[in-house]
């Protein structure tokens, strides 16, 4: 076999791995429009939490970290948003992008009222190669906003803290309920 045949199996094999890797919490952002991916995600007890599976009520899915000061300002709009929201719409966080033992402490600290999976960054890091995270534009920014509907499927992704024309925090989450007749 030539070389060049050689170099085009295995570059055709590499593909074909990386169109079946096992799908990331971040590939929320892929999917709008599609039905969410199955994800591998548990809270810190093990109890794990399905985001592909539909309820029938939306899902909203907030990544964050307990270093991320974009995510700390974001946390009274979800706080607000699931005393508003938590009984048509069901609410999940997760701790990303740092090492699990400082997710649970984030986790304790911020004592969310709904259920928090943990996404270490070491599990990410496994799927997908940190170079290649950071050429990936916005997809990896946190905090990370995703709303899927009633039927499973993936409806609004929005990536970094909302922000008014003068700079101020704004909460988008009602507005995109409102989108899928919630209100």
């Amino acid at each position: 076999m030539s070389r060049r045949l050689l170099a085009l199996v295995l570059g055709s094999l590499a593909l074909v791995g990386a169109a079946h890797r096992t799908p990331t919490v971040f590939d929320l952002s892929d999917d709008v429009g599609k039905p969410a991916p199955a994800l591998a995600l548990a809270q810190d007890d093990g109890t794990p939490v399905a985001l592909d599976a539909p309820r029938g009520q939306p899902t909203y899915v907030f990544l964050f970290a307990s270093w991320c000061e974009p995510c700390t300002l974001a946390l009274p709009f979800v706080r607000a948003d699931y005393v508003r929201f938590g009984s048509r719409v069901r609410f999940v966080g997760v701790d990303v992008l740092e090492d699990a033992a400082s997710a649970r402490a984030a986790i304790v600290k911020d004592a969310l009222p709904f259920p928090v999976a943990i996404y270490p960054i070491e599990q990410l890091d496994a799927a997908i190669d940190p170079v290649a995270q950071a050429r990936s534009g916005g997809k990896y920014n946190i905090p990370a906003d995703f709303l899927i509907d009633a039927d499973g499927v993936v409806r609004f992704a929005w990536h970094g803290l909302a922000l008014d024309v003068n700079g101020a925090p704004v909460d988008v989450l009602p507005e995109r309920l409102a989108k899928l007749g919630i209100e």
